[in-house]
């Protein structure tokens, strides 16, 4: 049991909605944690489902995603280590996923359930207003993109992600496939290829392989 214990604390400790704890709030927190794994191509779960436990990413790659009325992918969100999904079985009304979280590489999850997490909220506020924050955050995130395919054409959508997610030293690490990334911003993957390749070619940015790039234009920033 000792090894569980461990895996739940270390997804206690390293989990921004909870690391601000002292050391014996945490121990209070890892008591109603469960540790799980879950292989890749496996689902947390699926639309449908009934919403009742949150679950923080300890280990792996999560893809969320939902199907459009065609059957079709949109991808919603990539989690990783930290990240947390099935907020909204604390603060919505809805009893079900109506979204697909897939593991993407072996993961290792903890799952605290939502009366269990409703005993920790009331005793220590501050984990409501850390996920309250994350969770408004990501909010922000949703409307930006949507905004983004609404009035972007597919190239300005490709330029403001890179614009967004480029690290101090100005240069792109896709967290997710390409594939998952036209998927995310609302376009073929054909075209995600063919946007890249120009805007190689034009000098705006410089491949290093096929997950990193280097802005080489800084009018785009």
């Amino acid at each position: 049991m000792a090894g569980s214990h461990g895996n739940h604390k270390m997804c206690v400790r390293n989990v921004p909605i909870f690391n601000h704890l002292t050391e014996e709030e945490m121990n209070e927190v890892f008591r109603k944690v469960e540790s799980k794994s879950y292989p890749r191509q496996d689902h947390l779960y699926m639309a449908g489902d009934p919403k009742d436990s949150l679950f923080v990413l300890h280990r792996g790659k999560i893809r969320i995603y939902r199907l459009n009325e065609e059957g079709k992918e949109q991808l919603i969100r990539v989690l990783m280590p930290g990240d947390f999904t099935g907020e909204l079985a604390l603060f919505g009304g809805e009893n079900q996923h109506d979204s697909y979280a897939e593991v993407v590489q072996d993961s290792r999850v903890c799952e605290i359930r939502k009366s269990d997490l409703y005993v920790l909220l009331k005793e220590y506020p501050d984990i409501g207003i850390k996920i309250i924050e994350r969770f408004s955050r990501r909010l922000n995130e949703v409307e930006q993109q949507a905004t983004n395919i609404a009035l972007l054409n597919s190239e300005e959508r490709l330029i403001e992600y890179i614009r967004t997610h480029v690290d101090d030293e100005d240069f792109l690490k896709l967290g997710m496939t390409k594939k998952d990334l036209a998927s995310y911003l609302s376009m073929q993957p054909e075209t995600l290829t063919r946007i890249f390749r120009k805007l190689e070619a034009d000098g705006v940015i410089g491949k290093i392989d096929n997950r990193t790039y280097q802005v080489l234009d800084y009018s785009i920033l």
